[in-house]
C-alpha cells in the first residue's frame, strides 16, 4: 500500500486514462484560438516577408507535408503496443508516410534556395537525418524500424524523380483523410482517445474533418451541368441525405471505420448531385475547403502549426465564403 513505485504507477496511469477520456485536442486547440486569430490578421504579412508569394502552393504542400511527416514519425504510438496481433495499421502508416516523403522530396528539390545548397553532403544529411528519426521513433518493434525505413528510402526516390507539379488539394486532401482514418482506426495509437470510448466531441470533429476533405474533392471535380430533371433531382437528393443521417447516426453509436468512410462517400454523392444539378459553381470553394481542412487536421492532431498553415492558405487565396454555400450542397 505504501510502495512508492507502486503509487507512482497508479498516478501515471490514472493520468494516462484521464487524458484519453478527454477531448484533449479540443482543449488544446481553444487555447491556441488567440494564436489562430493573430495568424488570420497576420497572414498576408507572413507570406509577405518570407517571399511565399509565387510559389505559395508549393510552399503550403511542402510544409503541411514535412510537418505532418515529423508527426506520423515521432508522435505517433509504439509499433509493439498495437491492439490487435495482425493489423493493417502499421503497413497503412507506411503507405501514408512514403506519399508524405514524395510530396515533401518533389517540392524541395524544386525550391530555388534550396537547389543552391543541393550538395552531395546535404543530400546524405537529410538522408541519414531521416533514417536516425525512423529507427528511433519505432525502436521498439524491429518491424516498425523496417517499415519506416523502407517508406523513406521510396518515398524519397519516387519523389526527387516526378518532374511535374503535384496538385495541392487531390494529393493533400487524400493523404489528409488517410491520416484521419488512421486516427479512427486505433486512437489510443496517436494518442487520440480510447476506442470505444470516444466523446460526442472528438466523433464530430471528426465528421467534419471528412466533411471538409470530400468537399474539396467534390467542388474540384465535379462541374455544373442542370441536366437532371427537377423531379428525380429532389428524390435522390433526400435519398442520400437519408442515408447520410443514418450513416451519421450509426457512425455515432459504433465508432466504425467503414460506416465512416461510408458516411464520406454519401455526403460526396450529395455534394456531386447538388452541384451537377446546378447553372454554376464556383470552384474556388474547393481551396476554402482544403484550408479548413489543414486546420481540422490540425486540431485533431494537435499541430497548431498545420491549422496556421490551413488559415494561412485560406486568407492568402482570398477565399472568403458564405458559408451557407456548404449548406447548398447539403
Amino acid at each position: 500500500m505504501f510502495n512508492d513505485s507502486l503509487i507512482v504507477t497508479t498516478a501515471i496511469s490514472a493520468f494516462n486514462n484521464a487524458a484519453l477520456y478527454t477531448p484533449f485536442f479540443f482543449t488544446t486547440a481553444l487555447l491556441c484560438a488567440p494564436l489562430f486569430f493573430m495568424v488570420y490578421l497576420y497572414a498576408g504579412d507572413f507570406v509577405n516577408r518570407f517571399g511565399f508569394n509565387k510559389d505559395f502552393n508549393k510552399h503550403t504542400e511542402l510544409f503541411s507535408a514535412l510537418i505532418l511527416m515529423l508527426w506520423l514519425m515521432l508522435f505517433g504510438g509504439n509499433y509493439a503496443v498495437i491492439r490487435d496481433g495482425i493489423s493493417l495499421l502499421p503497413v497503412l502508416i507506411s503507405v501514408v508516410l512514403f506519399g508524405l516523403i514524395m510530396i515533401v522530396s518533389q517540392k524541395f528539390v524544386q525550391l530555388k534556395y534550396i537547389q543552391k545548397i543541393q550538395d552531395k553532403k546535404s543530400k546524405w544529411l537529410i538522408f541519414f537525418g531521416l533514417i536516425l528519426m525512423a529507427v528511433a521513433s519505432s525502436s521498439y518493434s524491429w518491424f516498425g524500424v523496417l517499415l519506416q525505413i523502407s517508406a523513406i528510402l521510396c518515398g524519397m526516390i519516387v519523389g526527387c524523380r516526378i518532374k511535374t507539379d503535384l496538385n495541392l488539394i487531390p494529393w493533400n486532401v487524400l493523404l489528409f483523410f488517410a491520416i484521419t482514418v488512421l486516427i479512427l482506426m486505433q486512437p489510443e495509437f496517436f494518442r487520440f482517445g480510447q476506442l470505444g470510448n470516444l466523446t460526442i466531441t472528438h466523433l464530430l470533429c471528426v465528421v467534419l474533418t471528412g466533411f471538409f476533405a470530400v468537399t474539396a474533392m467534390t467542388t474540384k471535380y465535379t462541374n455544373a451541368r442542370a441536366r437532371i430533371h427537377k423531379s428525380a433531382y429532389i428524390k435522390l437528393k433526400w435519398l442520400f441525405r437519408i442515408v447520410s443521417l443514418l450513416a451519421f447516426a450509426l457512425f455515432m453509436m459504433t465508432e466504425s471505420v467503414p460506416v465512416f468512410i461510408g458516411l464520406v462517400l454519401a455526403i460526396g454523392l450529395l455534394e456531386s448531385l447538388c452541384i451537377y444539378h446546378s447553372d454554376k459553381f464556383d470552384k474556388d470553394l474547393s481551396k476554402h475547403s482544403c484550408g479548413l481542412l489543414m486546420f481540422m487536421l490540425g486540431v485533431l492532431t494537435v499541430c497548431p502549426m498545420i491549422s496556421a498553415i490551413g488559415i494561412i492558405y485560406m486568407v492568402v487565396s482570398k477565399t472568403n465564403y458564405n458559408y451557407k454555400e456548404y449548406l447548398k450542397l447539403l
